[in-house]
């Protein structure tokens, strides 16, 4: 064999075929260019990198292999990789296949913008900037209602919340769907999400005064004598004393309202927080709105609503450009609710008990849906979505069984009492 190559043992001396290279110098690594090939040429194991790696072997030769040379330690499929100690990790794959995470192997990925499947058309990481959604089959320029940011990854919260804050529990909401509203805690920075028109919210409402849309969910605007909306609740306000919303009291309303509040249909609401920050997100004087949320001009004590299911809207309010959680946007701008189809050329299906949705990226066929409402057992469907535990059993079929049980207990103490205080009589 040729000295300048460093081989030890060959099979054309003229081309350098080497089949073995030296122990000694610095080219003591047999650099194959095929899986299949038995020959090579010696390399250093500084130049065994890239789209090779080193694998030590004393008594049968050094070798330099092929990222992809899965019999022998590599990752199949795959281009380029890096070895650290016994362990290979593949860095990009052959044809447009990608590594997962770990770089242990090589699956069929697809979707735009994404770097890392963790199985075939699974997404395990997005790149660019992009958010991975709930399904891990898409890469999203931001996470859709019902879910929140977690590292670039668009994490499900609860299904009640449309949005939420640190986990996926019904009392971490700090947005709701339409036709529910939220329920602050004693943080007042996340809540549940309960029933338009119910609980405190309807609390000292009169009974026909549940009315003022707010954020697509309704709210109180006429209280009893002695009260008035504040944030849609029912607030006990003295024409004389002044909270912090600055809501000055008569008849069952607001007249006025203080600083980073606005005066909607007799209410006052701050600009900072929902509800009110849906519908105005600038005050003046005594509660007149200055930016409407919507992109409307505040008249008569009200911003002016877009058509149904609609953030914003321009053009007179027939032209929307965002659309409220559950709704989708067609494209003759209008919304429509993602269980819903739409009435336009290129049709748009809804899917059943889907929540959170964007239309279909070619413009026809079923919306991308992104969260579904769960079904409780009695297949009615819950005011959340009848959450159900580990065992599959709905909570108000464990409530069912928990009070059968306890009947049950209660019937057989009775039973045993009287027996042995007969007995004792006996």
């Amino acid at each position: 064999c040729n000295d300048n190559t460093n081989c030890a043992a060959c099979t054309d001396a003229e081309a350098g075929k080497c089949t073995r290279c030296k122990a000694d110098g610095t080219k003591q690594y047999l650099k194959k260019e095929t899986t299949e090939s038995q020959t090579g040429t010696c390399v250093t194991k500084q130049d065994c990198t890239d789209t090779h790696f080193p694998k030590d072997d004393p008594e049968g030769g050094n070798q330099c292999l092929l990222c992809g040379d899965k019999a022998n330690g590599g990752v199949a499929d795959c281009k380029t990789c890096s070895k650290t100690g016994d362990s290979v990790k593949c860095l990009t794959c052959e044809n447009t296949k990608k590594p997962n995470e770990a770089g242990t192997g090589c699956f069929v990925c697809p979707m735009e913008h994404c770097e890392k499947c963790s199985k075939d058309n699974v997404c395990e990481a997005c790149g660019s900037g992009k958010k991975l959604s709930p399904k891990k089959d898409l890469c999203l320029d931001a996470c859709p209602a019902g879910t929140r940011t977690d590292a670039n990854i668009c994490n499900l919260c609860h299904e009640s919340c449309a949005e939420c804050s640190g986990d996926a529990e019904a009392t971490s909401c700090t947005a709701c769907y339409p036709g529910y509203v939220l329920k602050r805690d004693e943080t007042n920075a996340k809540g549940t999400c309960i029933k338009e028109c119910t609980g405190d919210f309807m609390a000292h409402c009169k009974a026909d005064g549940c009315s003022l849309n707010v954020g697509g969910s309704k709210y109180c605007d006429q209280c009893e004598d002695g009260y008035a909306p504040v944030d849609g609740v029912c607030t006990k306000v003295a024409s004389t004393t002044r909270d912090a919303s600055g809501c000055k009291a008569s008849g069952g309303k607001c007249t006025e309202c203080g600083a980073n509040y606005a005066l909607l249909s007799g209410g006052c609401y701050n600009t900072q927080k929902l509800p009110g920050s849906s519908v105005c997100t600038a005050a003046q004087n005594k509660g007149q709105c200055k930016t409407c949320a919507n992109g409307q001009t505040y008249a008569d004590g009200n911003c002016p609503a877009c058509t149904e299911g609609c953030v914003k809207c321009a053009s007179g309010k027939e032209t929307c450009t965002d659309c409220l959680a559950g709704y989708y946007k067609t494209t003759d701008n209008k919304c429509v609710k993602c269980t819903a189809s739409s009435g336009d050329n290129n049709q748009i299906t809804g899917v059943e008990n889907c929540m959170s949705c964007t239309p279909p990226t070619g413009g026809n066929g079923p919306v991308t849906c992104y969260v579904t409402q769960q079904k409780a057992d009695d297949g009615t469907g819950g005011d959340t979505g009848g959450s159900t535990n580990k065992s599959g059993l709905s909570t108000g079929a464990i409530a069912g069984i928990s009070v059968a049980v306890i009947v049950v207990v209660a019937g057989l103490v009775g039973f045993l009492c009287w027996w042995f205080i007969c007995r004792g009589k006996a």
